[in-house]
């Protein structure tokens, strides 16, 4: 992650938080078992935001510059979809505040 994508990550968690439960999502995520062997962990294109509003998931993907969805992410996003979650492609804070209004969740 870059500094300008960590940046994006923070403002939308601040903004988001009071509305639900939400959290970072960093993934892949590599931690150590007791004996020290590194494993993996995390669904990969998984999105960067993940939150429950009103009972409803959703996934927010945080994209900067001329950044894209990955074939992973775009997978994550139509299953996303297909469950009646909210998935939202971020490139500000505006822009995912005017998503959850226009469904009904800020």
């Amino acid at each position: 992650m870059n500094a300008a994508h960590t940046d994006l990550v923070r403002s939308i968690l601040l903004a988001v938080s009071p509305l639900g439960l939400c959290w970072s999502n960093d993934t892949p995520g590599l931690a150590y078992t007791r004996d020290g062997k590194p494993f993996k962990s995390g669904l990969t294109g998984s999105s960067d935001i993940l939150a429950c509003i009103k009972g409803r998931f959703v996934g927010i993907e945080c994209k900067t510059g001329k950044g894209q969805l990955s074939t992973p992410q775009r997978r994550f996003r139509d299953a996303v979809i297909r469950s009646h979650g909210v998935f939202i492609e971020a490139r500000s804070v505006e822009q995912v505040m005017a998503c959850l209004k226009s469904e009904g969740l800020a």
